[in-house]
């Protein structure tokens, strides 16, 4: 695979000063509300573990405008989630779900909260996202499993040495130059 992995389950940082960089997985379970105890998947508990003790050592943690992004897309479609299986007499669409003022009142308190949770926690990486990036993507297509935005994020991340990511996404495994921090049983085994 030419990719060093590092089981976070076993791993405990000495480094204070080590940058690590969450994929929106990892901001997920940590920095969205309604994501805590019971309601936590089980394989997210060791990534909220995990990036808990690197908060509490003092570790740099990085993350980017399009990861945020697509954190807040997934929140949304949670929250929508959330009030179909609450309210199964509402035959709402996502775009019905937007348009409930009350609905948009709590999403929105839910979005801050989370928001607020990663400029916390992460410093926030921005970069260009132009043509070029998009060429690069298409040209080296056959070569990774990521899609167009992972593979931007993990190019600006190698082009800019924040070489350690935390994730659960097995296909970051497809993109050589990068240290993943994961708990993905596939990605573990597969890096022996």
């Amino acid at each position: 695979m030419g990719i060093d992995v590092v089981d976070i389950r076993t791993f405990q940082s000495m480094n204070s000063s080590r940058e690590y960089f969450l994929d929106t997985n990892v901001l997920y379970w940590y920095c969205y509300p309604r994501i805590t105890g019971t309601q936590m998947p089980v394989n997210a508990k060791p990534y909220y573990s995990f990036v808990d003790s690197l908060v509490s050592s003092g570790n740099p943690i990085l993350t980017s405008v399009y990861n945020i992004s697509e954190l807040l897309n997934i929140v949304e479609k949670n929250e929508f989630s959330i009030f179909k299986d609450s309210h199964p007499e509402a035959d709402y669409s996502i775009k019905d779900f937007r348009k409930d003022s009350g609905e948009r009142s709590r999403m929105q308190q839910n979005l801050r909260t989370t928001l607020s949770n990663v400029t916390n926690t992460c410093t926030i990486l921005s970069f260009n996202f132009d043509e070029s990036c998009m060429e690069a993507f298409v040209d080296s297509f056959a070569t990774h499993r990521c899609d167009v935005f992972d593979y931007v994020i993990l190019r600006n991340c190698i082009a800019n040495n924040k070489l350690n990511i935390v994730t659960d996404d097995n296909d970051f495994s497809t993109i050589s130059g990068i240290k993943l921090y994961t708990a993905n049983e596939i990605t573990i085994n597969a890096a022996k």
